[in-house]
């Protein structure tokens, strides 16, 4: 619990985006797939966001989280009034654990005394956040990135650590009284593996295999093998893949990169097989992300 505690404890919180705003009928997207997370309160009006093969309704009252590289589609009947914040939550391996905990994705704001004046505070500490453009035909997320690093340079200590805390706060709503037992295996393996996930982090552009991530572990590879499946919730090469593929669209969006550097980058020497493990693990071609990205940007 120690070792948790302090995983928990140096999580990065950063946001990118937040804005109180109304949204009609064109907030209506298919197969977004972003690299930051999204939480939404919602004050008027209606909507539906569907992820996790479930669909949720916008309603009056409620809190919504949309958790980082997730499939989401988006759809507004006719028009809503929100509070928005995108956001990363990313430990010191690297990893941003939304992409990896399971947690509620909805929660009721009154019942757990979150109120829009909590949104508001949060506002008042990041001012300049609202989306810069709204042309769907026109990629943001690049600057986005840039200008919250630029906005967070100039903070005071007394807002970083209230930003931090009222985000957290937030964020515990979707994971109270939640009871899965991945979760708490996922929380165990986070402080078991630990130096493993470093390792990969830190040798991501080069080969790994098994033996090598036991050796770290001190472990026999079966049965390393074995107990990062069961702790993690995903096999150590489905692990590494999915990291690698979450480093390359960060890239693709970030970068004008070719897709042939991008996949040397993050540890493909086939671009091919980088294309066919990408469209398996985020459901699109990369060259269509990468354009689909640059059409859609949903609020």
């Amino acid at each position: 619990m120690e070792r948790l505690k302090k995983i928990l404890d140096t999580m990065e919180i950063d946001i990118l985006n937040i804005e109180y705003c109304r949204v009609g009928k064109e907030w209506n997207y298919r197969n977004v797939n972003n690299p930051y997370s999204r939480i939404y309160l919602v004050t008027e009006g209606g909507g539906t966001v569907t992820h996790h093969d479930q669909t949720f309704d916008l309603q009056p009252g409620g809190l919504y989280l949309i958790p980082c590289f997730t499939h989401v589609t988006m759809h507004c009947p006719d028009s809503f009034a929100h509070y928005y914040i995108h956001f990363t939550t990313r430990i010191e391996t690297g990893l941003d654990i939304l992409s990896i905990f399971k947690c509620h994705y909805q929660a009721s704001a009154h019942r757990r005394h979150i109120s829009p004046a909590l949104f508001d505070r949060l506002l008042e500490l990041n001012p300049n956040r609202a989306l810069f453009e709204y042309d769907a035909r026109k990629p943001i997320y690049p600057r986005a990135l840039d200008w919250a690093h630029r906005l967070d340079q100039k903070k005071t200590p007394a807002n970083l650590l209230e930003t931090n805390a009222l985000l957290r706060l937030l964020l515990a709503e979707f994971f109270s009284d939640y009871d899965s037992p991945q979760t708490v295996n996922t929380m165990y393996g986070l402080t078991r593996f630990q130096q493993v996930l470093e390792y990969i982090r830190c040798h991501l552009q080069e080969p790994l295999t098994i033996r090598q991530l036991a050796e770290v572990a001190k472990l026999n590879p079966t049965y390393f093998s074995n107990l990062f499946s069961r702790y993690m919730g995903v096999s150590p090469i489905r692990y590494i893949n999915k990291r690698r593929i979450e480093e390359a669209q960060k890239l693709l969006l970030s970068t004008d990169q070719t897709l042939y550097q991008i996949a040397c980058e993050v540890g493909f020497s086939d671009e091919y097989y980088f294309s066919r493990v990408f469209k398996k693990i985020v459901g699109l071609a990369p060259d269509h992300y990468r354009r689909q990205e640059m059409h859609f940007h949903a609020m």
